[in-house]
């Protein structure tokens, strides 16, 4: 029965959290020693992870311009940086294969004209009962599979104005400013290649990688702040899986207004969810380590104690930690290096 009651003992005193120790300081020694205090703030979100990014345009905000034919490029109408509306041209090539497309299209133009009309008489005929119905449902289908064919070659001529000698320049399909320009002048390029890249907006998102060791401890909603800038930004999406060649999962963050940040650039972000119930945000550098535990010094009458905390997160600037601490303790922020070497004196 008493080896009973001593394991019990022991075991109550294991799980419950150190007492706070007095450490007695005068008011000499804390302006001596430079001692600064913070008060321990009731934490409302804490810092999950730091996290290394690089600032993207919107995804829907980024639009490549593609040439839609084969050819050379005879010159470069913009230059990066430049503002464009929609409608201007950006590139000028040079290629044999927009005049025979050229060509096509203007003889499905005439092909669609010639069976609209058709379908039209056909119908005329059919309501004053010269011919049978089945004539102006193939009419009609043959209006129809002009007027498709047509539609696809519009497509593609669309995106370009173009003249007769087989010379078409790339147009802007948005207002918005040139990000990028992939090729020069006398370049080849082939049908399809991108060639312009547009920001249509200025929203600004950062595409983040979350270490494996990290993976679920950040959720769409969870809030963002650039590291040593003031600018912040919430979690979008959370990737859950690891990319096979960086180790990491994508995080991607949308920036609150504009930032003043410009895309390609790199950047620390910290990503903050949801804080503990009865945790507080001090700062980083009110916390030491005496002995292996975690500790803060509370400003008491005549002194310091020494609180033991668990430490939850670490941010750039605040540490959220639980413990044995109220709303309205002050912690020392500086001269913590001369109290952890007083209370190691005791």
């Amino acid at each position: 029965m008493h080896r009973t009651a001593l394991l019990l003992a022991s075991a109550i005193a294991l799980a419950t959290p150190a007492l706070a120790q007095h450490l007695p300081v005068t008011p000499q020694q804390i302006q001596r020693l430079g001692i600064r205090t913070a008060p321990a703030v009731p934490a409302r979100a804490k810092t999950a992870v730091s996290v290394l990014g690089r600032v993207t345009p919107a995804p829907s905000a980024r639009v490549p311009v593609s040439a839609p034919f084969a050819g050379t490029v005879k010159a470069l109408l913009r230059l990066e940086g430049e503002r464009v509306k929609k409608g201007e041209a950006l590139v000028a090539i040079v290629s044999t294969d927009m005049r025979d497309s050229l060509a096509k299209y203007e003889s499905a133009q005439a092909r669609y004209r010639s069976a609209k009309a058709a379908a039209q008489r056909a119908r005329s005929l059919v309501t004053e009962g010269i011919a049978p119905a089945s004539r102006a449902e193939e009419a009609d289908a043959a209006a129809a599979a002009a007027a498709a064919e047509l539609a696809a070659l519009h497509s593609t001529m669309g995106r370009t104005s173009r003249s007769a000698d087989g010379e078409y320049s790339l147009v802007a399909p948005a207002d918005g400013r040139v990000a990028g320009i992939s090729v020069s002048a006398g370049e080849q390029v082939a049908a399809m290649q991108p060639v312009v890249t547009l920001d249509t907006g200025n929203e600004l998102w950062v595409e983040a990688a979350l270490p494996a060791s990290q993976i679920g401890q950040v959720a769409a909603g969870d809030r963002a702040t650039v590291e040593g800038r003031a600018v912040t930004g919430t979690v979008v999406a959370a990737g859950s899986s690891i990319d096979a060649r960086t180790r990491s999962a994508v995080v991607r963050v949308r920036l609150d207004g504009n930032a003043r940040l410009v895309p390609g650039q790199t950047l620390r972000l910290s990503i903050s969810t949801g804080a503990d119930s009865g945790s507080f945000n001090v700062p980083r550098n009110a916390v030491t380590e005496i002995e292996g535990k975690n500790i803060v010094f509370v400003a008491t009458k005549g002194g310091f104690d020494s609180v033991s905390v668990r430490v939850l997160a670490r941010g750039d600037v605040l540490t959220t930690v639980a413990g044995r601490l109220k709303a309205e303790d002050a912690v020392a922020v500086s001269g913590v290096t001369e109290l952890k070497a007083m209370e190691l004196q005791n």
